[in-house]
């Protein structure tokens, strides 16, 4: 299978009741990351049913993107459709596997056997935007030789996305943010059409972008900041920032968060008769079963039980 690039369409709003109404699933639950300024935002959604029913999902509107549906279950022949009644060669599904999709032609599948798929939408104003930010020309569309790719990378990245889809409201901005540039360059290097083109060779952040960057994490460690407000304030575009970013402090942005997010809970475990709920809040973490997660997963313990031995 083929998918090109033609002409932008008006991008469509890609959310939850939008991808509930298409698959007429009961819920649809969907990240999302703007890590370019100017272009439509990167989703990840999960489209779950255990019922099957008669006939098609709705066509989409035409639009210069692509889909990427990722299976977590085996599933018979899609029946994949475009627009045009075109049928495109198919074969069922299985796990480990991801099936690329070209929104431009209007596909559309059976919905009349049990379905469980990470579904992942990137447009190519965005697959465009972050091309020319890390000095490479503009990817010519996604192409998918046949029907499906055996990919264990992107399969592994949605793997990481299940648990957060399970609650989108607890999901830190960075996170998101991170997991899709990751996805969008996985995917631009495996399936993007490109030229050869300039590249930049890139380095870890100045000692002022540092210290700029740090300031404004201290300053912002109960609030949820995005990659893209974090790469304005040293000046640069989100994905360089990030690389950047790692090059300089050898974590990302958001395990960098969570840490410093840590030690202030713990000077407040040590200092203060707070409650964990207020900590957890106070610190910027979701609510406080998010907070003792993180907290055993990086101090080998429970919040308590670190506050009973360190006062």
């Amino acid at each position: 299978m083929v998918a090109k690039s033609i002409a932008y369409a008006n991008q469509e709003l890609v959310d939850e009741d939008a991808l509930i109404t298409r698959f007429r699933v009961r819920k649809a639950p969907t990240l999302s990351a703007a890590v370019a300024p100017l272009a439509p935002p990167i989703t990840i959604s999960r489209l779950h049913d255990d019922q099957p029913r008669p006939g098609r999902s709705l066509t989409p509107q035409l639009e210069e993107a692509f889909v990427f549906q990722i299976p977590l279950i085996p599933s018979p022949d899609p029946e994949v459709r475009y627009s045009s009644g075109h049928f495109a060669p198919s074969e069922p599904c299985r796990p480990g596997w991801c099936y690329l999709l070209d929104l431009s032609a209007g596909p559309t599948c059976r919905l009349d056997t049990p379905f469980d798929n990470i579904r992942l939408y990137i447009s190519q104003m965005t697959i465009d935007e972050l091309a020319y930010q890390n000095g490479r020309r503009r990817t010519q569309g996604l192409i998918q030789t046949g029907f499906g790719a055996c990919d264990p990378i992107l399969f592994h990245m949605s793997q990481v996305c299940l648990p957060v889809l399970e609650n989108p409201g607890s999901a830190s901005a960075l996170f998101v943010d991170q997991v899709a540039l990751a996805v969008c360059e996985h995917v631009v290097t495996r399936y993007g059409r490109q030229e050869s083109s300039r590249h930049q060779r890139r380095t870890g952040l100045a000692p002022w972008q540092m210290r700029r960057i740090v300031d404004f994490l201290e300053a912002n460690l109960g609030a949820n900041p995005s990659i893209l407000d974090l790469a304005r304030q040293c000046e640069l575009s989100a994905s360089y920032f990030a690389e950047a970013f790692r090059q300089s402090t050898g974590v990302s942005p958001h395990q960098w968060l969570l840490r410093r997010r840590i030690e202030r809970a713990k000077s407040m475990l040590r200092n203060t008769d707070s409650s964990l709920a207020s900590i957890a809040l106070d610190c910027g973490f979701f609510d406080q079963s998010h907070f003792s997660r993180v907290f055993a997963r990086l101090q080998g313990c429970a919040p308590k039980d670190w506050r009973r031995r360190n006062r």
